[in-house]
């Protein structure tokens, strides 16, 4: 009786485990994936030093300086149709909705935006190479013969109109309380475009576009109104940010 009290136990456990999910969390010219329903556990994001692999202790000459300058001349260029990699911050796979706006123009291959870690393989100790994330993304656009990797970072913002300021207060988006009327949604998008033959890169951020949430009535359901205002937010954004991309590189038109 005893041997089939642990057995029973391990076996519970086992299925616990089983339903626990494991937590995802060159230039600057001017950020959370979203549903309305919130998310219990934040995806870690990809950070710029991660991904560029900045040292902040490394030594920087003025002869760094100036080599950077002449690479940087060679303008990044996305011909219509060229092959693309494209990376969504802290997730393994870019929102369906900017992958098939990106599709109108090119060829789109995904791969993760999960911050790289340390490993640890049986009776093997941790790999102290630490390649950045870009060269490592170079390297598979290499071998898959794209020429340029887009990593993005959205966030879901949301505003509150504040009566005593008579103006809108922005804050990253979380489950309104029972009195707190959301009057507006944005996204606040970065992107990083990098060069795969050169390593050129470039970060800029579009203009954000905000969508007017109805004023909650006795005949209306908030939760529906916010559902809707969030998917309406998100597929305008991306459909823009994927013309000013287009529009930005397709003739290495980056820096204008």
């Amino acid at each position: 009786m005893e041997t089939k009290k642990i057995i029973v136990g391990i076996t519970s456990a086992i299925f616990c485990l089983s339903l626990t999910g494991c937590g995802q969390q060159g230039k600057f010219i001017d950020a959370q994936k979203s549903t309305y329903k919130p998310r219990t556990v934040v995806s870690p994001q990809l950070t710029e030093q991660e991904l560029f692999g900045w040292d902040p202790s490394a030594e920087i000459t003025e002869e760094d300086i100036q080599d950077a300058i002449a690479q940087a001349e060679e303008e990044i260029s996305i011909p219509r149709n060229a092959s693309i990699i494209l990376v969504q911050s802290g997730e393994k796979t870019p929102d369906t909705d900017m992958q098939k706006e990106l599709e109108k123009y090119y060829k789109v291959a995904t791969f993760s935006g999960i911050p790289p870690s340390k490993k640890i393989t049986a009776n093997k100790e941790p790999s102290t190479v630490a390649n950045s994330y870009i060269l490592t993304l170079r390297y598979y656009g290499a071998r898959g013969k794209q020429s340029t990797v887009i990593v993005y970072w959205p966030t879901l913002q949301m505003g509150i109109f504040d009566k005593q300021a008579n103006s809108v207060i922005w804050q990253d988006y979380q489950p309104p309380g029972k009195n707190i009327q959301i009057s507006s949604l944005r996204y606040v998008t970065r992107y990083a475009v990098i060069d795969v033959k050169t390593g050129n890169w470039e970060m800029f951020s579009p203009t954000s576009i905000e969508t007017a949430i109805p004023s909650a009535t006795a005949n209306t359901n908030k939760a529906k109104d916010l559902e809707d205002g969030v998917k309406k937010s998100k597929q305008q954004t991306y459909q823009i940010n994927a013309q000013e991309i287009n529009s930005r590189f397709s003739l290495g038109k980056g820096r204008g």
